[in-house]
């Protein structure tokens, strides 16, 4: 079988460095005008499972091809964890061929190092590029970054990927490679195509739906790989891969099961063709529609957001992908003053008391004067802080990196007491309420501690092994002694603050992480996947139904918490629609500020709402709203 495959492949002659490329592009000679190369993608490589064997075995059957490099276009394990991480590192680092791995959303969505193990493993922070046979292949991520979320390419990233397409040399062809296939499920992907046309990209190669598929990503051919292990068992049992051949002004793509011959899947064109455009293609984003609420675009930055803003009088804090804490005075329109972490800032900013906290991915948690970034202290985490925090008084309650939470007093940064609990990242915000502090974590536990003493009185699971259904990325919501949660296994629960038991759990409607509580506790909200907005009543001790309302934007799963203001219940989601919806249930309005997720809707003391968004954007809604126009479901 070695030999058919080496007969197949054998004009594949390529001369390739050895060494991953990182952030500059190295040349390497051709001997020939074909290219060969293997293209894995979606492995979910689990230390000591199936995948694991299944990717060794394959490592070994292209180490016996005529391949001369690989490329791995993410999804390498299921977590994103450390030990997953190195598992699937260590089994590719068998590889006789050069190789280039990006990361995929399961690198990015629960990484427990805040995406910084991949960068210290695999060379790269998501950012690749290299060239071979009169290419230039330029790789790059696409998160979500932190939180479940449709892709969207950082506005660095973008920017780095034109600067590479720029130095392209003469004659030289550019090949792009992604784990996500540039259609509406990257919400910037008419950015991102728009860019790779103006550089005539020949194609580009994703996986992420664990299936071959030749697509169209606005008139350019887009290569889509199967997964390792096949997405329907039943139908196609067998594990494998994928070959690329490139020659001339065409490429073909090849399934690989492992132990058989190469099958070929299609061969197409480079670059736009009449049999391209025959093909589908994702439909443009609904236009813009905020300004009929009032709302306003305040802060468009250079970099990605991925925290909520913490609201000082005129000025605002927040935190950007590339690691910098700002102050921006929004009457004026100018930056006050700016501090610059080691890595990215996951954490929404609090201030209170003249003191601005936030903690960042380098692995510490800040204090610093509201008025001018002066650093007041800093507390050294051992690992990424990516969790929210929560000012009750002069405390500060927040997470020290994964396994920990901690009581802080927040003028001096004193630690009166650490919770350690192993592993896993607390990254939703805690709750305090009678004497207790209720915060989840993704080590499948949902904790209660005395506020007092940091001394564990109960913890709460939900049975399942699973850490991707873990309370990590909720927001307790505590209401006449009861504390209810929602987490990502789409139930939702009530439990009694003092004991942790269990008083109702319901499957009931597809709920997942996004919760609310009304202005009076009579009710609590949560979001549904089928975009709805849901009110639960908190008193009874079974599930009560007060009514369900959709708010009109669909399908969403983004884990942005629901602000109640004035009587009015704000929700957002993964494409950048903003909802309202009176607490009797009444929809007023649904617009769209931007295409990419939310993640924090922020109060400000006059009643305004602070939204931002991934994309960079931050827009204030004022503290009102238009009439009601459509009806409750009962």
């Amino acid at each position: 079988m070695k030999q058919k495959i080496a007969l197949l492949l054998a004009a594949a002659l390529l001369l390739c460095s050895g060494v991953q490329a990182r952030r500059a592009p190295r040349h390497v000679a051709p001997r020939a005008a074909e290219l060969n190369f293997a293209f894995l993608t979606d492995v979910h490589v689990t230390p000591r499972g199936e995948s694991d064997s299944l990717l060794r075995a394959a490592v070994a059957e292209i180490n016996a091809s005529a391949v001369d490099f690989v490329l791995v276009t993410g999804d390498l394990c299921n977590m994103g964890s450390d030990a997953e991480l190195h598992c699937v590192h260590g089994i590719l680092k068998r590889l006789r061929k050069p190789w280039f791995a990006v990361p995929g959303n399961h690198e990015t969505t629960w990484s427990e190092s805040a995406c910084t193990t991949f960068g210290r493993l695999f060379g790269n922070d998501g950012r690749l590029a290299f060239r071979a046979g009169g290419y230039l292949f330029v790789g790059f991520t696409a998160g979500p970054y932190m939180k479940m979320a449709d892709g969207s390419v950082r506005r660095e990233d973008l920017q780095w990927v034109e600067e590479q397409m720029r130095a392209a040399r003469p004659g030289e062809r550019i090949v792009t490679f992604c784990h996500y296939p540039l259609t509406n499920d990257v919400t910037n992907r008419t950015a991102v195509t728009q860019l790779l046309r103006r550089y005539d990209v020949r194609f580009d190669l994703c996986g992420h739906y664990h299936t071959l598929r030749l697509c169209n990503f606005d008139s350019i051919p887009g290569l889509m790989g199967r997964s390792l292990i096949p997405k329907n068992r039943m139908q196609e049992p067998a594990a494998g891969y994928n070959l690329v051949r490139v020659w001339g002004d065409s490429v073909a793509l090849y399934e690989k099961r492992l132990g058989e011959a190469p099958r070929l899947s299609f061969a197409i064109p480079q670059g736009n063709s009449a049999a391209l455009a025959a093909l589908p293609c994702d439909p443009q984003p609904a236009p813009i529609t905020y300004e009929r609420t009032g709302a306003a675009l305040v802060v468009e930055d250079e970099a990605s957001i991925y925290t909520g803003v913490a609201v000082v009088g005129d000025t605002i804090f927040y935190g950007t992908s590339l690691g910098v804490l700002k102050a921006y005075d929004v009457k004026n329109r100018r930056e006050v003053w700016r501090r610059q972490f080691g890595n990215a800032v996951y954490s929404t900013p609090l201030a209170a008391g003249g003191v601005v906290v936030a903690g960042d991915a380098a692995g510490a948690v800040w204090g610093l004067d509201a008025a001018t970034g002066r650093r007041l202290w800093r507390i050294a985490a051992k690992t990424p802080v990516i969790g929210d925090g929560l000012v009750a008084g002069d405390w500060l309650y927040m997470g020290l990196g994964s396994g920990s939470m901690a009581k802080i007093e927040l003028r001096t940064g004193r630690i009166a007491w650490e919770f350690r609990f192993g592993e896993g990242q607390p990254q939703g915000r805690p709750a305090v309420a009678g004497g207790r502090v209720v915060f989840g974590a993704w080590d499948t536990n949902l904790y209660c501690l005395d506020e007092a003493t940091g001394e564990r009185l109960w913890s709460w699971n939900n049975g399942s092994p699973q850490k991707l259904y873990s309370p990590g990325h909720i927001v307790p919501r505590i209401v006449g002694g009861r504390v209810f949660i929602v987490a990502p296994d789409r139930c939702m629960t009530a439990l009694d603050l003092a004991t942790g038991r269990e008083i109702w759990r319901v499957k009931r409607r597809k709920v997942r992480e996004t919760t609310g509580v009304s202005a009076d506790g009579s009710a609590v909200y949560a979001k549904t996947m089928d975009g709805e907005l849901l009110a639960i009543d908190t008193a009874p001790d079974a599930f009560r139904r007060l009514w369900i309302t959709p708010a009109g934007f669909g399908y969403d799963y983004t884990a942005c918490p629901v602000t109640v203001s004035g009587g009015i219940a704000y929700l957002a989601d993964r494409s950048g629609n903003v909802a309202a919806v009176r607490e009797d249930g009444t929809p007023l309005w649904c617009v769209k500020c931007c295409n990419s997720a939310a993640n924090f809707i922020t109060e400000a003391p006059d009643g305004s709402l602070w939204a931002t968004f991934a994309e960079g954007k931050i827009f204030r809604i004022p503290p009102h709203a238009p009439a009601g126009h459509k009806k409750k479901i009962p």
